[in-house]
């Protein structure tokens, strides 16, 4: 207990209480709900700025129709959802109702999430044209130089399970079981309308039986994906056995005191091929930890950290993955409004082979690239000695000579600082593990998304410092 002393009082303490009996609880004015510097202004601004077109000529020109969403307003909102690592259309939905930075971005308009995700999946190709865009706006920053690029690739995980996989024999058996199962149906929907309605013609087959007979459709891609496989697998193995046997015709026999030639590739597996009937056209990739079903993501990062190339395989290792990235990444490049001239580029050993080196050799650029044992592109790249003689090849020797000067190790030591951290960037604040559509078109178009968003999360901080 508290005593007073002769002449003091209690003052009671002030308090900041709510009013929510107020007509406004915020500005009439949206402009001033968020702080002028705020990301949700530059979003909207690099929305106004882009080029538009690709997605307003999906639309009917003569005013019939209901009024559809403008598609700025929906580019905006999934540009600016990938910037927060919201990717979820559900959560985007509720996301227009909770928060005040994606009501300043609708408007007070509150799309629903079937229409956000008919939105994506209507508009990928012209949503890989945002990442260009974006591109732009930064190289107009003075954010994008040349003089030194960083190639890498992840590993991100598809929209299926790996139960879903299956061997060939498995897509076999489950496809003779459900036709047996469609026709058993069949009979019984037949006998059941022949005494419902004797020789009168009843109505179409229920609805449950045609998207039973639709489910065929991913086992059969899944199948007959997996029959090519195996022959150009075989063919692969095939050539591989003529090449090493020309080359022990060469060499000669075995001779005594001599070490023996090198043993034949193996065509052994560690396990057998498989296919996911969910998506079919994702494969089996290795992470870091363990095997996903997935796609093989790349990009390619200035020293600042802007991704000026990006592109998704369906490959499982990155052996020849090199030219074909740059040549997406000289695309984008030419579409963003920058001359696309690569002078260095570093990468590591996955990506090496002799073939590689030539032919940045030929295009004048100088690939820094370290030489391993038990890097799996160098047997791709055809050494059967499984890559310990491609220190000796022409190419190769002078692309470690490179590395080996100081100025080569000093430069190669940026990798490290440059794609790897965007990829980390983009997996943890943005939360891109996974993508969230099925299919090498709608993953495509979700990764340009999110390096778009990652790009413009770069120039937000460029231009508040």
């Amino acid at each position: 207990m508290i005593m007073l002393g002769v002449g003091e009082s209690v003052v009671p303490q002030s308090f900041l209480r709510p009013d929510r009996d107020q007509r406004f609880l915020l500005a009439p004015d949206m402009r001033e709900w968020l702080p002028e510097d705020d990301l949700v202004w530059l979003v909207l601004d690099a929305i106004e700025q882009s080029d538009l077109t690709g997605f307003r000529a999906a639309y009917r020109t003569d005013g019939q129709g209901r009024p559809a969403f403008d598609p700025a307003l929906m580019a905006a909102l999934l540009l600016y959802g990938y910037c927060q690592g919201v990717r979820s259309s559900r959560e985007l939905e509720r996301r227009c109702i909770r928060d005040v930075a994606f009501r300043v971005i609708t408007g007070g308009h509150r799309p629903d999430h079937a229409t956000i995700a008919r939105f994506r999946a209507r508009h990928e190709t012209a949503l890989e044209t945002l990442f260009t865009e974006v591109l732009r706006l930064c190289a107009q920053a003075g954010m994008v130089n040349l003089a030194l690029l960083a190639l890498d690739g992840t590993k991100i995980g598809a929209d299926a399970s790996w139960s879903a996989n299956r061997t060939r024999e498995q897509l076999d058996t489950e496809i003779a079981t459900m036709v047996k199962t469609l026709l058993a149906d069949a009979a019984r929907v037949d006998a059941a309308e022949d005494a419902t309605f004797t020789d009168r013609r009843g109505d179409e087959l229920p609805a449950e039986l045609a998207e039973r007979s639709g489910r065929l459709a991913p086992l059969r891609e899944a199948r007959d994906r997996l029959a090519a496989e195996d022959a150009a697998r075989h063919a692969a193995q095939q050539a591989k056995l003529e090449a090493w046997q020309a080359r022990k015709d060469t060499v000669g026999a075995r001779r005594a005191g001599r070490r023996p030639a090198a043993e034949p590739p193996s065509n052994k597996r560690g396990t057998e091929p498989r296919a996911n009937t969910t998506d079919p056209q994702a494969r089996v990739v290795r992470t870091k930890n363990t095997l996903v079903v997935g796609y093989n993501a790349q990009a390619v990062v200035t020293t600042g950290q802007v991704i000026v190339g990006a592109t998704v395989f369906q490959k499982e290792v990155d052996g020849t993955l090199l030219h074909p990235t740059l040549q997406a990444c000289r695309r984008q490049l030419s579409a963003a409004g920058v001359r696309p001239k690569l002078a260095t580029v570093v990468a590591d050993s996955g990506y090496v082979s002799e073939a590689a080196f030539a032919q940045a050799h030929a295009e004048k650029i100088r690939l820094l690239a370290p030489v391993s044992k038990d890097t799996r592109a160098m047997r791709d790249g055809g050494d059967p000695a499984g890559g310990r003689n491609l220190r000796n090849v022409p190419e190769t020797a002078r692309g470690q000579r490179r590395l080996r000067h100081h100025r080569g190790r000093a430069d190669y030591r940026q990798r490290g600082r440059t794609v790897e951290p965007v990829f980390g960037q983009l997996k943890t604040r943005q939360h891109m593990t996974r993508f969230s559509r099925r299919g090498i078109t709608a993953v495509t178009s979700e990764w340009h998304l999110a390096c778009a968003a990652h790009n413009l999360l770069k120039l937000h901080a460029h231009r508040q410092k």
